[in-house]
């Protein structure tokens, strides 16, 4: 499949939502996707202004998947990470965190993501990535269990 990795554009708003709502909705009932499959594209402008938003996007212009990050004192946290869920296994998802790890700021030491527990496939997709888990959060957000990774780019001396 043919995709490009970017930077998100406000036209870009509408179908990260829809993609989010699809990739997060297919763990129902094993947890509760409303948090976030109800986002709302004012929700997403302000978030846009606090975070970096990449997009995979076909050569149509369609969003295939998202991730969002932000920067703090070195530690790059990453949010939001969704895969059209009929798209999985074509390379999108590992594009995106490739795409992330390309772009972050120079000071960066560690790359800090979680994921949901009940969401099994993504642990050996970030263990394949080089990503380590750190701890495990439960009753985290939403009340949902989260498993939580780091990658460190620059190790200590």
């Amino acid at each position: 499949m043919d995709f490009v990795i970017d930077g998100a554009h406000p036209e870009d708003f509408p179908g990260i939502l829809e993609v989010q709502k699809k990739a997060f909705g297919i763990h129902a009932p094993r947890v509760n996707p409303e948090p976030w499959t109800r986002e709302t594209i004012e929700e997403l402008v302000e978030d846009s202004g606090q975070k970096t938003i990449l997009v995979a996007r076909a050569p149509e212009g369609r969003v295939l998947g998202s991730v969002r990050f932000a920067e703090i004192e070195g530690v790059v946290f990453v949010r939001k990470i969704s895969v059209d869920p009929d798209l999985h296994k074509q390379g999108i998802g590992r594009a995106l965190i490739q795409g992330l790890e390309e772009r972050v700021p120079p000071n960066t030491h560690k790359i800090h993501l979680c994921t949901l527990l009940q969401t099994e496939g993504n642990i050996p997709f970030f263990l394949s990535l080089g990503y380590r888990p750190e701890s495990v959060l439960p009753d985290h957000y939403h009340h949902a269990d989260i498993l939580c990774f780091g990658k460190h780019l620059n190790p200590s001396s």
